[in-house]
């Protein structure tokens, strides 16, 4: 998966623009690009370009992270991200007895 995934593209008197896709390294990386009045005044220039790189080794540590700090206490979360998964096509699977 190397296409990038769009996280924000706002407008206005400072654009920001900030992507997120896998590199060819397995890699997470995150892109970002702020053009207009804030970079102008912090650099002195309108463009303001940022990375932000998560090896692939750590992405597992992160993927934890983010589910124990959005879903602890949700006991609708097995429910809640077996939907979410099916809506993007992500395969899983799920048993009960």
């Amino acid at each position: 998966m190397n296409d990038p995934i769009k996280l924000v593209s706002q407008g206005g008197s400072t654009s920001i623009h900030i992507d997120m896709r896998i590199d060819e390294n397995g890699n997470l990386l995150f892109s970002g690009q702020d053009i207009g009045s804030a970079p102008e005044e912090i650099f002195g220039d309108s463009d303001y370009e940022y990375w932000l790189t998560v090896p692939a080794a750590e992405k597992d540590r992160l993927l934890l992270a983010l589910l124990e700090k959005h879903y602890a206490g949700d006991a609708m979360i097995i429910s809640t991200l077996r939907e979410f998964m099916e809506s993007k096509q992500i395969p899983c699977s799920f048993n009960s007895f």
